[in-house]
């Protein structure tokens, strides 16, 4: 009687989950991929390579859209032009923020730790659909997510919510 009760409860959590996920209209609804300071969603026809160093990690992401995202992370980003970003440096969770419009099909996006202990997030964006929506969505998807020895806790709010593309 209690491993069918338990086999019940299961699948009631199955249910209520799958049900949950496919009532959202969110395109990237969770946050499945972990960079440590921040994590990021993918979903079924986006695909990703992952390189990993000694002291950096890069993600290079194509949308099903056909757009880029290359996605550094790590002690030593390239050097950020703030001068001509819209976005410069704003507080967000823990973190600073900032986005460039480098010209129509790429942006750049830069997310550093206000502590020295978290790496930087390097985001360059290449648009070749003309679609801004799903890349909108993916960069809504972005969470700040703090890391001890033991787990990785992330914020429900949105990391990017103020990077227009």
């Amino acid at each position: 009687m209690r491993g069918k009760i338990m086999k019940s409860l299961f699948a009631l959590i199955f249910i209520m989950i799958t049900a949950s996920a496919g009532a959202s209209n969110k395109l990237y609804p969770y946050c499945n991929v972990f960079l440590g300071t921040a994590c990021f969603g993918m979903k079924s026809g986006d695909e990703y390579k992952y390189t990993s160093q000694v002291d950096f990690r890069i993600y290079e992401i194509r949308l099903s859209s056909g757009d880029e995202i290359n996605i550094y992370s790590g002690y030593h980003p390239a050097t950020f032009d703030y001068k001509r970003a819209y976005l410069s440096k704003a507080s967000v969770n823990g973190y600073l923020v900032s986005a460039l419009k480098v010209n129509n099909q790429h942006h750049r996006i830069l997310i550093e730790p206000v502590e020295n202990k978290a790496p930087s997030v390097d985001i360059n964006i290449s648009m070749s659909s003309g679609d801004k929506g799903l890349i909108t969505e993916f960069i809504k998807s972005f969470r700040s997510c703090t890391r001890t020895i033991l787990e990785i806790t992330c914020k429900d709010d949105i990391l990017l919510q103020s990077v227009a593309l």
